[in-house]
């Protein structure tokens, strides 16, 4: 008879792209909003591929949150329900997400 195993603890999230700086990606599943204690985010579970502030080995998968404008117009498209082409690139791209010296971002499909 095997016992049941209990684990804690939360999912790990990427960490913030600093200014200036690019990291790559791939989408792992359906996008999500979550309440965090920065209020509510979009997230989406990801395998990230690239990122300048990890010196551990990659790809790693982690779930990338945000209140970006780029993460809100991603949740969108992707519930949007009538955009099969976009469902398809969303599942099988790499995608490079670049944060601008103003602290916005930008997405961009590879």
């Amino acid at each position: 008879m095997t016992e049941k195993k209990f684990s804690f603890g939360s999912e790990p999230s990427m960490k913030e792209v600093p200014i200036g700086e690019t990291a790559t990606l791939k989408f792992n599943g359906k996008p999500k909003t979550v309440e965090t204690e920065w209020g509510e985010k979009y997230s989406f579970p990801i395998t990230l591929l690239t990122h300048p502030s990890y010196d551990v080995a990659l790809p790693i998968n982690c779930n990338w949150e945000s209140k970006s404008m780029v993460a809100k117009e991603i949740y969108e498209a992707y519930n949007k329900g009538d955009n099969k082409e976009f469902i398809k690139a969303y599942e099988k791209s790499e995608w490079q997400l670049t944060r601008f010296d103003t602290g916005a971002y930008w997405l961009d499909q590879l």
